[in-house]
């Protein structure tokens, strides 16, 4: 398990890559973060319920939708784990969904809490 130290390490990491390959601000940077996380947890609470009854189309969708926004902001895992649901979903294929959700939800509160330890040293919260 990683340091709060560690975590704080590697995203701010990731967070200067992106914000230099993009041109962004720290201010712009900030803001698309917190829609990701304001967002991709509503998202998962819909995905938990599409998965409980088995609603290919809609887990489907809601895959997607996490994917890309974890894609663009270097959320790799996050976006693998939603890579491999919308994929299997796609294929209606017989499969543990709620078991990839539960790695999915891991993997964002992991990224959500380096993000609010991040934004704690930086006087943010």
């Amino acid at each position: 398990m990683k340091t709060h130290e560690e975590q704080i390490q590697e995203f701010e990491k990731v967070f200067g890559e992106l914000k230099a390959m993009l041109h962004l601000s720290d201010e712009v940077m900030i803001r698309l973060n917190n829609k990701f996380f304001e967002s991709v947890s509503s998202t998962l609470v819909a995905l938990n319920e599409a998965i409980r009854v088995l609603d290919y189309e809609t887990i489907e969708m809601l895959a997607h939708s996490i994917k890309g926004s974890a894609g663009s902001l270097r959320y790799t895992a996050i976006n693998e784990i939603a890579q491999e649901l919308e994929k299997r979903a796609h294929e209606k294929e017989n499969h543990a969904y709620l078991e990839d959700l539960a790695s999915l939800e891991k993997q964002f509160n992991t990224a959500d809490e380096s993000y609010k330890l991040w934004k704690n040293k930086m006087g943010l919260l």
